[in-house]
């Protein structure tokens, strides 16, 4: 019975409360009360709370390299089998990134890297070549990106980017496919696939593998997170 009548005694204070501040002020009150128990506990205790953003962004990284690891093979593969169904001798995928900062304008410099690789069994890989390059360097990086796509052979390129004509003539590249990728609006890097020596490539067969690929390869970028 002491229970019951203190009970009552806590309900009958409660309506009270409510006769007098209004039921949505009582609740507002109790929520500003427990916040405040919060700010106080993290105060008293900031170990605790280092400790669980820690942990959070340890799991949120953990979760970013299991995807990015996950979507390695599945581009690896892509490439592999756009390799082979086109004759290419290299199939690869460069992906841009921002580098150092502009001291003048604060604008980053972008950069390319060859993430992936893949090259028929006689054919050595060259992706060291390609190690975060700058960008602004080569003409036909630039030509790619403002039309979405370069076929042709090492002597156009000649005509275009001197620069690149010799890294590509040094590489024993006759032919060449460059597809532009994007995340959403954004250039997010290059699939290509190189003919070397004299082997000369399929345009329509290139063209519609490459686009197909690319898809593929955009798509899983954009899911890494």
């Amino acid at each position: 019975m002491e229970r019951i009548d203190k009970g009552m005694g806590w309900l009958q204070k409660m309506l009270n409360l409510q006769n007098k501040y209004g039921f949505f002020s009582i609740v507002k009150g109790l929520f500003l009360l427990f916040l405040a128990g919060y700010v106080v506990f993290f105060a008293l205790n900031p170990k605790y709370l280092l400790e669980r953003v820690t942990t959070i962004q340890t799991e949120q990284h953990d979760n970013l390299v299991r995807s990015r690891l996950a979507a390695d093979s599945d581009i690896r593969l892509i490439l592999s089998k756009t390799m082979h169904n086109t004759n290419a001798d290299r199939a690869w995928l460069i992906e841009f990134h921002n580098g150092n900062k502009n001291l003048t304008t604060g604008l980053p410099f972008l950069f390319g890297s060859m993430r992936i690789e893949e090259t028929q069994d006689s054919i050595p890989n060259v992706d060291e070549d390609y190690a975060d390059f700058s960008l602004s360097k080569y003409k036909l990086i630039a030509k790619v990106l403002d039309e979405g796509f370069f076929y042709g052979n090492i002597k156009d390129v000649q005509s275009i980017d001197k620069r690149l004509y010799y890294k590509f003539q040094s590489n024993d590249i006759n032919e060449i496919a460059l597809l532009t990728i994007y995340n959403e609006d954004k250039p997010a890097g290059i699939v290509g696939l190189s003919f070397c020596n004299n082997k000369q490539m399929d345009k329509q067969l290139v063209g519609k593998r490459i686009r197909s690929a690319g898809i593929q390869i955009a798509t899983l970028l954009s899911q890494i997170k």
